[in-house]
This record gives C-alpha cells, structure tokens and sequence, in this order.
C-alpha cells in the first residue's frame, strides 16, 4: 500500500493533487460511460463507485472504501447544490475553507485548476490534512454555474483509490434545466461584492453590504457572501407585474411564479393556504405594500424533499406591481428550527434593501431616519410604567410594572416598546422598525413643556417636571428619568455572568479598547439556537461605545453589537463593582 505521508513526500503529493486535477475537470464536460445505474442528488447526477457504502443526509451523500487488510481509505462527498457566492473562485475559496480548512487542518491557500464549458466553471485543488489523528489527502472540486455551486470532495490515504475517485467526478453530470432559473438570461452577469446603489427599471435599491450582488437582465440576485455552509439564502429582484388587481392578488401570483422560478412546489400552512401574509399598508417611502412567507420543498435525488422559506414583498406603484422574492435554507439546529434570515445581521440586511427601494414614477414623503441626539425631550429615558398583558398565576388581570426605555427621536418618532433595541441604536435605521413592530412605535409633538405620544392603541399626555418626563399612559402618571449620552465610555477588568450549564461565562475588557471573551457575549447576545448566535465561539478583539452600543470587533472578522444603555454607569470609573448590559440589563460582576 502506498500510504500518503505529505511530511515524506511532499513535491509527489503536489504532483499527484495536480495529477489528479487535469484529469478529471474537464471529464465534468464529457459524457462517461455508466458502468451502474445513475443517481441523482437535486440537480447532480452521478453513478455510484460499485461495492462502497453510502451514505445520505439532506442535500449531502457519501461513499466510503476501507481495506481492511492494509487501512487504506477513501471517502467521497457529494455536497449537493446552493447559492453561488457570485462568482467561482469565491465559490471554492468558501468551499474549501469550510469543508477542509477548518475540520481537517489543511492549508488556506491550496493551488488550483480551473476548467469551463457549457455555463460551468469546475476548480480542483487539494493538499495534506489531518483525518481521525492521521495523514491524508483531500481534493476538493467546486462546480459553480447557472447561480449554483456543487461540491465533491475526496479523502483518501491510499492512492490505489485514486483512479476510482478520479472516475466518479468525471462521470458527475449537471442538469442545467434543474439549475437554470428565470434570471438567468445573461451568461455572463455582472457581480458586484460590496454594497452600492443600483437600478432596475424604474427601482433604485441600496444593495446590502457584505452580499454579492449579480445583474441580470430579468433580474438582480444577491447572496450574503459569509453564508454558512450548507445553507441558502437568496434575495431575488423579479420583473414588474402590469395588473391593475389587489395587492393581496398581486401577493397571490408572485408568489407561484416564485415557487416555479425555483423549481420547488409549494407547502400548506396551519389553517389553509400555502403562505402567511401581514396587511397591506403604507410605508414611510409613501407607496402601498403586502409581504407574505411560506414554506417550499425541492427536489434533492431522495424521498425527503428540502424544505426551503419562500418569502415575497410585493409594492404597488401606479398601475404595475414591483416584486423581491427571498428563497432561504430552513435547518434543525439541536432539535431548534430555523430560517437563515433568522440571524439579525442577515434580516437586518433583508429589510434595509427592501425599505430602500425608490421609484422614478413616484414621489413619496421624505422622512430622514431620527437620532437619540438633540435638545429638550430628544433622547433616551427610562422608568417604570404600567404595563397591560396576558394574565397569569397571581396576575388575573394581566397589569403590571416594567421597566420601560422610551426614545425620542429628532423627526418626531418615538419608541415606548417592552424591551430596548437588542442591538442599541448604533446604525439602527429608524424609520425601519415601525413597520415591523407597529404596536411599540409612535409619533410625537411637544411644545411649552407639553405634548402627546401618540401610539397605535392610544394618545398618551407627556409633561416635564423639572428634569422628569412624566409619561401618563391609563391615566396614570410614570416618571422617567434621561439616560446620559454612553459615546467612547470604556472599561477595565473580568466581569462575570451567573453560571450557565456548569460554566461562568466572562469577558475581560481594557481601558485601550480590547476584549478577551469568554462566553459572556453569547450570553449578553440572548440568542438561544446556537446556529445563530454569532457569539457562540469565544474570541477576543477590540470594542468600541456609541449610541447606546458596545461594538464587538473580533479579530476573526466577527462584528457583534450588543446594547447598553450605561445605567449606573460613570466615566470617571471604568471599573465599576457592577456593569448592566444588553436589552436586558443582564448584571455583570467585576472579580
């Protein structure tokens, strides 16, 4: 047996990975003969290596060879089709970091071959890596076309596997009728990676950044470019729809030809109906909207269909229709279920795109988004006040005293919801909010040390008393006190949360502006599925305060804000015996 040793052998390993690669790129292109019959896994179709074991998982299949006289290996994964980061090299620069970079300790930056035909682009490389405490070699293949991307990787110690590895990727075929969709007209569409403006038709948008963005001539696609393996997430600008019909009609017929777009049939929801949708209304831009969301299953080469989230957001502008379709990944995560768009910074940039979207045919309102700086009133308070919910065991009548953080903006918005943003108000688009959680937000006027908040449920009486707001809601009075400006606060010293799971979560700050996190931020974070918790690995980095923000800046990349709002909190001493932080003033104790 020849056993790959990359620390004996490394200019033959080289050789071989490259061997390897010219061989089998182009055999993506050529028919193979079928020495089995074919299989199919969503739009991959391949012939399974005889006599190995399978295998499958959703969207992913694995074939696996063991010589039990000499332990020599191979294992092959198909990773079955998703989103294409926007472009091929991206594609397998992503791929390899994911699947071979991290969980077998490969090199970052492996050489490649690249091979393209038919509307496909196919990149090989391969390198040494760690398996189970052993040497091994890894060759990855990455297909990127038509907006998806189709892994292959082999892990082999043995290269007597090499030719059987090497037969089943050139035997791998692509069905670009599956792959193929509306808003691929173009073949060479123009892809862009950070955020700018853009036009399509009559719409001007703001594209997100941190997402590619690809032009097509039906269309425009953007893709968040630091998605999780195995997960998709789309957002797709549609053709206009002329129809002098409904919204709720107009959400109807978007929403199948969506469903078709992506070759994906549509689910029923609880009650009937294949989607849930919100109330047509009006948005701060001035036009008229309806947005809906459901569930899609689609095909992947097995009995269990994958299930994928399709949400439309549709806006009436004179006599047409202008659509954005989102197609996103639903995943279990530690028997927890979740859509991609779940992670904040994600929706975060789902919605400002969406409430960016201008028309040349329209002029609407112009509302600047407000800020928490400016004289009297403008700022952020707190206090307690009366609060109406649902009853419970020694609360019959469902009122109750919280604390409440109400905000004044400099446009005359107000919020006088529950909790505190989760985030703070550092880059918090405040004109955003109201039009997903309309019952906490308001407007406001105050003149002469009068005025009036005027909320969905009610009109509710504001006066000031010296250096208190006095907020009256239920005709009762409720002092709130104006919360200090926290911009470039700093800190010093271990803090810790209380024990969670049999650990004690804490995080170590320095007055120059560094962290070392250990478990405290996933806390803070208040997310529960790990999957989405961008905390959820300890790290360390540098922060930084502004509007009623912490802003975690990880040396791997990671950006996380957290809220806080600075109770108790003093310059003068950065090192408090206690700091409260988050929307829910989670304690933190200095050690």
């Amino acid at each position: 047996m020849k056993v790959l040793d990359a620390m004996k052998l490394p200019e033959s390993t080289h050789k071989l990975v490259f061997g390897f690669c010219v061989l089998v790129v182009p055999g993506l292109f050529i028919p193979q003969t079928a020495f089995c019959q074919t299989e199919k896994l969503g739009i991959v179709k391949y012939t399974p290596p005889p006599g190995w074991n399978k295998t499958q998982k959703e969207n992913v299949i694995a074939f696996s060879s063991l010589n039990q006289t000499t332990g020599g290996f191979c294992i092959i994964t198909v990773y079955g089709a998703t989103p294409s980061a926007g472009n091929p090299q991206s594609d397998f620069t992503k791929e390899w970091n994911n699947l071979v970079v991290q969980p077998l300790k490969a090199e970052a930056n492996p050489k490649t071959e690249t091979e393209a035909e038919n509307g496909w682009t196919a990149i090989a490389g391969g390198g040494a890596v760690e398996f189970q405490g052993n040497k091994a070699l890894a060759l990855l293949t990455v297909f990127s076309g038509f907006g998806k991307t189709v892994s292959v990787l082999g892990v082999l110690n043995d290269q007597a596997y090499l030719p059987q590895l090497q037969a089943f990727v050139a035997g791998i075929e692509m069905d670009k009728t599956a792959a193929a969709s509306p808003a691929t007209i173009q073949n060479n569409p123009a892809t862009i990676q950070s955020g700018q403006p853009g036009k399509f038709g009559a719409m001007t948008y703001s594209a997100p950044a941190g997402w590619s963005e690809q032009r097509f001539q039906d269309g425009v696609v953007f893709k968040p470019l630091d998605l999780p393996a195995g997960e998709q997430l789309a957002m797709q600008i549609m053709p206009p729809l002329n129809s002098s019909g409904t919204l709720e009609q107009a959400l109807a017929q978007s929403y199948d030809e969506a469903a078709v777009m992506y070759n994906t049939t549509k689910m029923y929801i609880a009650g009937g109906g294949n989607y849930g949708k919100n109330a047509a209304q009006r948005s701060f831009n001035g036009w008229e909207y309806i947005r809906g969301k459901g569930g899609v299953q689609a095909e992947n080469g097995t009995p269990y269909k994958t299930e994928l989230g399709l949400e439309l957001f549709v806006v009436k502008i004179n006599n047409r229709f202008e659509r954005v379709a989102i197609l996103e990944s639903r995943k279990n995560c530690n028997l927890s279920r979740y859509y991609s768009s779940d992670r904040i910074s994600y929706r975060n940039s789902i919605e400002s795109l969406l409430f960016s979207l201008q028309f040349a045919d329209f002029n609407g309102p112009a509302l600047r988004a407000g800020s928490a700086k400016g004289p009297g009133i403008v700022g952020v308070w707190q206090g307690i006040s009366l609060a109406v919910g649902a009853t419970s065991i020694g609360d019959t009548l469902g009122v109750r005293y919280k604390v409440f953080s109400p905000i004044f903006l400099s446009n005359g918005q107000a919020y006088f919801g529950p909790k505190f943003p989760s985030e703070g108000l550092y880059g918090l688009d405040t004109r955003i909010p109201p039009e997903l959680h309309q019952r906490d937000w308001g407007t406001y006027t105050f003149s002469n040390g009068r005025g009036v908040l005027k909320m969905l449920y009610a009109d509710i009486p504001l006066r000031m008393e010296g250096d208190k707001l006095i907020i009256t809601p239920n005709q009762t009075d409720h002092r709130f006190f104006k919360v200090n400006p926290v911009d470039g606060a700093t800190f010093n010293g271990t803090y810790v949360l209380s024990e969670v799971n049999g650990k004690i979560p804490s995080i170590t700050f320095t007055s120059d502006g560094r962290f070392t996190d250990n478990g405290a931020i996933k806390v803070l974070y208040h997310e529960y599925i790990d999957c989405l918790n961008p905390a959820l690995v300890a790290g360390s980095g540098t922060y930084e305060v502004k509007d009623y923000s912490v802003l975690f800046t990880y040396s791997d990349g990671r950006k996380i804000k957290i809220a806080f709002l600075g109770v108790d909190y003093a310059r003068s001493n950065p090192s408090p015996a206690t700091l409260m932080m988050s929307f829910n003033e989670d304690q933190l104790v200095r050690q």
